[in-house]
């Protein structure tokens, strides 16, 4: 981070990067989940998919750009204003001090989200995608909750809160985005979802409660 909690260049090129190869992943994943075998009854979701991919290829990656970058938007966001707004619950109830550098905040979200750019072994090698999505979301997760403990020298406890409501935030926009084209059926987070997000949260911080303990006894 530069003075005045300014964004680095090189920052903000990862967060492009980041986003567009984000835009790939999604349009990826909602075109395999709505892709139904020749025998298989076309239902409304791969019907409205199907009126979608006959649009101009620009107006599909719009699409898509949008869905991801709104997505993002709202899981930093809200995020950001668990940690630096005066008016965060969490600060409110003394689980976290007021934190006064909230692009700080974004640039340690976007360094632990470089994780999502592993797929682009799928250039080489050819493999399932929301079995990678899913994979990718747990250690997205897990360097996600790892950067805001290290950032705001919190408990993994009170970094798990911050990273749900970040995913819950991008999920719920997802989804509304979806709901909003008629493709309320599929999900932007492929067979993972929140629930399952919400297990890796979970199971990370009691890793890091067990690890902590053995450390302590060390």
């Amino acid at each position: 981070m530069r003075e005045h909690d300014q964004f680095d260049p090189s920052i903000i090129r990862l967060g492009i990067l980041l986003l567009l190869f984000d835009v790939y992943l999604t349009w990826a994943r909602i075109e395999k989940q709505t892709t139904a075998p020749v025998s298989a009854p076309i239902e409304t979701d791969n019907t409205n998919f199907l009126r979608l991919a006959k649009q101009p290829i620009v107006f599909q990656y719009i699409f898509f750009l949008l869905l991801c970058a709104l997505s993002t938007l709202s899981f930093h966001l809200s995020i950001r204003f668990l940690t630096s707004s005066p008016f965060s619950p969490l600060v409110f109830l003394g689980l976290l001090p007021k934190y006064t550098r909230p692009n700080s905040v974004s640039t340690a979200l976007l360094v632990s989200s470089s994780t999502k750019l592993f797929p682009i072994l799928m250039v080489i090698w050819e493999y399932d995608v929301p079995a990678a999505a899913r994979s990718l979301g747990w250690a997205v997760v897990a360097n996600n909750v790892e950067a805001l403990k290290i950032l705001l020298d919190c408990g993994y406890g009170t970094a798990a809160i911050l990273a749900t409501v970040g995913a819950i935030s991008r999920w719920m926009v997802g989804r509304g985005i979806l709901w909003a084209v008629g493709l309320d059926g599929v999900d932007t987070v492929g067979d993972s979802g929140v629930a399952a997000d919400g297990k890796a949260l979970w199971a990370i911080v009691e890793l890091g409660r067990e690890w902590g303990g053995r450390l302590g006894l060390g």
